[in-house]
């Protein structure tokens, strides 16, 4: 290759850098990482840990357009409970009450992707239903 050329050369080489589809994929990153990740813990029994989560959006059958699901995370067994996308906090703790707690008692953990305000929502209201009296206490004192 005579010397001539050399800087042609080069000057491919950098525009094949620059478009070169790996080259610009890896880049650092501009944010910060989440942190560590917590895995769930070892369970060692059924029905303590459960999860929950709605089928929605189903066609209407015989008044009913949703499914609730309780899953127990050891046994995997499931609930299937049909109920409708309006149904209140106090529906839901009744079909829970019926459909779950008569039949395994308390739990000790609940997984729901509905958000803390939904579950605590159903919460006081099983506890209504229960006649579990809750006393909450103020954490922080200003």
């Amino acid at each position: 290759m005579k010397n001539y050329l050399w800087p042609e050369v080069m000057k491919k080489v950098r525009k094949y850098m620059n478009e070169y589809d790996a080259c610009q994929h890896c880049k650092n990153r501009s944010k910060a990482l989440v942190g560590k990740l917590i895995p769930n813990i070892i369970l060692e029994k059924p029905w303590s840990y459960i999860s929950v989560d709605f089928i929605t959006k189903l066609p209407l059958a015989q008044g009913y357009n949703t499914i609730l699901v309780v899953c127990d995370r050891f046994s995997k067994m499931v609930h299937f409970i049909v109920t409708t996308e309006k149904t209140l906090a106090i529906g839901l703790a009744r079909l829970f009450r019926d459909h779950v707690w008569k039949l395994h008692g308390f739990l000790e953990s609940i997984i729901s992707d509905r958000g803390v305000q939904f579950m605590v929502e159903i919460i006081k209201e099983l506890n209504k239903l229960l006649e579990i009296q809750t006393k909450l206490s103020i954490a922080y004192y200003s």
